[in-house]
């Protein structure tokens, strides 16, 4: 706790640590595509370490019920903001 504020927890889809909300990427699957989160629906998160492990295709195509051929592709198309850095 920083000041007496509280700090959300949220935890890794992938290797199911906690980390603090800032922490993470929040995503969505859209009609069988992955995007940032939007605001409205549901949403899940992944921490910046998994987003390069295989195990992370087989989230996204289990979350997104699609197949993994297809959550490969959607992972190489999205360009994740912090890849920039």
């Amino acid at each position: 706790m920083e000041n007496g504020k509280h700090k959300p927890l949220r935890m890794c889809v992938v290797c199911r640590k906690k980390f603090y909300q800032n922490e993470l990427n929040r995503l969505q699957c859209k009609n069988g595509k992955l995007t940032p989160f939007c605001g409205m629906g549901r949403s899940f998160y992944v921490c910046k370490e998994c987003i390069d492990k295989k195990k992370f295709i087989n989230y996204i195509a289990k979350i997104c019920k699609i197949s993994k051929e297809k959550a490969k592709e959607e992972v190489s198309i999205f360009h994740f903001p912090f890849y920039n850095e």
